[in-house]
C-alpha cells in the first residue's frame, strides 16, 4: 500500500511540472525523497545501482536535466566544478567545503519578505530595464 500510495505521489508531482511519470525518474525522486540530498549524477547511478535499479548512467543524466529544467530538483556546481543535484528546490544557498567537498544549505535572507537573489533581479530590473537571466 506505501509503495502505491508513493508512486501517486510521485506521479502527481511530476504532472504538476508537465512531466510523464517513467521508473528512471520514480527511483531518482524516491532517492531524493528519502532526505535532502547533494549528489553528482555518477554518485546517484551508482546508489541506484546498489539498490537494485537497472539504470544506464545515461539515463540518470537525462532525467536529472530533465527535471532541474522542470524545477524538481536543483543542479549547482560543486567544489571541483562538477554538476550536483539538490532536492531542496527552496531559495537557499550552499556552502562548499573545498577541502572535503561536504556541501551544507544556507537559508537564503530575505528583503521585505523577499528571497534576496529575487530581491536584487527585481530591482536591477527595474532600475535598467534591462531582463536579468
Amino acid at each position: 500500500m506505501q509503495d502505491r500510495q508513493n508512486r501517486d505521489e510521485v506521479r502527481e508531482m511530476l504532472r504538476e511540472h508537465g512531466l510523464r511519470y517513467s521508473r528512471p525518474r520514480a527511483a531518482i525522486l524516491g532517492f531524493f525523497a528519502e532526505q535532502d540530498r547533494h549528489v553528482s549524477a555518477e554518485d546517484l547511478y551508482v546508489e541506484l545501482k546498489r539498490r537494485g535499479s537497472n539504470l544506464s548512467l545515461s539515463t540518470v543524466y537525462l532525467n536529472l536535466n530533465v527535471l532541474s529544467d522542470a524545477g524538481v530538483v536543483r543542479e549547482f556546481q560543486g567544489s571541483q566544478g562538477q554538476k550536483l543535484y539538490d532536492s531542496n528546490v527552496t531559495p537557499h544557498y550552499h556552502l562548499i567545503c573545498r577541502e572535503t567537498g561536504e556541501v551544507r544549505d544556507v537559508p537564503a535572507p530575505t528583503v521585505d519578505g523577499v528571497p534576496l537573489g529575487r530581491y536584487l533581479k527585481r530591482a536591477i530590473e527595474e532600475a535598467t530595464g534591462w531582463e536579468v537571466e
